[in-house]
């Protein structure tokens, strides 16, 4: 099978490439084509191709592509490389609509305007469509699932449970202070969707001996790092900006705690690892968080606005991290059954071999 991936970019926390080139790499034939310039090394056996920034590009890009190889499939990660694609095809390869898998890798009400129109055109035409699980699935609007819901199906996020006992074995330095008490870290863009903001607020009014790296990069960034700079808290603050896969992995191994307080999500990777890496997790009460569904014992749900409630949450495990400790292993069989890169990659070798 030759497969045509295409995407905004590959990067180390970019789920086209990290779990799905990567994943069927051994199995099947993949041109990896995205709009930006990728800034990761493609693995032996993967084609990586880019656009640098312009969708010109991309179409001759793409256009060079179909004219050069036969694929039997086009798999599509974002609205916007789905309208390329479309304008691409034509007049060459109109056909190749009737090989496209679309997968929404969001929840629908986390997209910009522009993306939810990019990505209902894409639905529209595309045929196969994949949701990163049921949460995302059901936060489509009930209009749109009238027009697609003979073609829709809620694909189970997988996580590289691999890849992170690989890295388990590897482990060549501390990424924490070494007389840090409690170890925290907090994985995800920093940016209005995640509200990194209301965990610095209640560590304003509840002081942790411990330690909070944030791992990730965006808009918010600088704002996050001048308020930092102004809590009077024992707790050691620290931006690392945006890192390898490996590398954020390596802290939720050496964490304590992992902390999202997303107010969107398709259904994350990073706090799969996370549970799968022993972390005790403090969630915001939304329907990917509720989806994944951690070990009581494992995990506390907070409403991501509210300081008292996330505060409360810090005091449980500050209390009780003894236990925590000791504890890591309870979420690992869970997150295998559940949640595994296997399973993922099962379904989706499914939605390809229906064409």
């Amino acid at each position: 099978m030759q497969l045509l991936r295409l995407a905004n970019t590959a990067n180390p926390t970019s789920a086209p490439y990290n779990q799905f080139s990567l994943g069927f790499k051994k199995s099947i034939e993949q041109t990896f084509c995205s709009l930006l310039r990728n800034d990761i090394e493609f693995d032996d056996g993967i084609k990586g191709y880019h656009a640098n920034g312009s969708i010109l590009e991309m179409i001759k890009l793409i256009r060079k592509l179909i004219k050069n190889n036969k694929f039997d499939l086009v798999h599509i990660h974002s609205g916007l490389t789905g309208m390329i694609f479309f304008i691409a095809i034509f007049p060459l390869r109109p056909l190749l609509l009737r090989k496209t898998v679309f997968t929404l890798h969001n929840s629908w009400n986390v997209l910009k305007i522009r993306n939810r129109l990019l990505n209902f055109l894409v639905m529209l035409y595309a045929k196969k469509i994949c949701t990163c699980g049921k949460a995302s699935l059901d936060s489509i609007p009930w209009i749109i699932k009238i027009c697609i819901r003979h073609k829709t199906k809620a694909v189970v996020n997988g996580f590289d449970n691999y890849r992170v006992d690989r890295v388990e074995t590897n482990i060549s330095e501390n990424h924490f202070f070494e007389n840090t008490g409690l170890k925290i870290v907090c994985v995800g863009a920093l940016n209005r969707t995640k509200n990194q903001v209301a965990l610095l607020k209640a560590l304003e009014s509840f002081a942790i001996n411990g330690e909070i790296i944030f791992l990730g990069d965006g808009s918010n960034k600088q704002t996050l790092i001048d308020f930092a700079e102004t809590i009077s808290n024992p707790c050691k603050i620290s931006f690392k900006g945006r890192v390898s896969r490996d590398l954020a992995i390596e802290h939720m191994l050496q964490a304590d705690l992992s902390i999202s307080l997303s107010k969107g999500e398709g259904l994350p990777i990073a706090v799969l690892e996370s549970m799968y890496a022993g972390c005790f997790l403090i969630l915001s009460n939304i329907p990917p968080h509720l989806e994944i569904s951690p070990p009581n014992r494992r995990c506390l749900f907070v409403d991501e606005s509210n300081i008292g409630l996330i505060i409360e949450a810090l005091e449980y495990v500050t209390k009780n991290i003894e236990q925590i400790r000791d504890e890591r292993n309870l979420s690992k069989q869970y997150s295998i059954n559940t949640f595994s890169v296997d399973k993922m990659l099962s379904e989706y070798r499914e939605v390809y071999d229906s064409f």
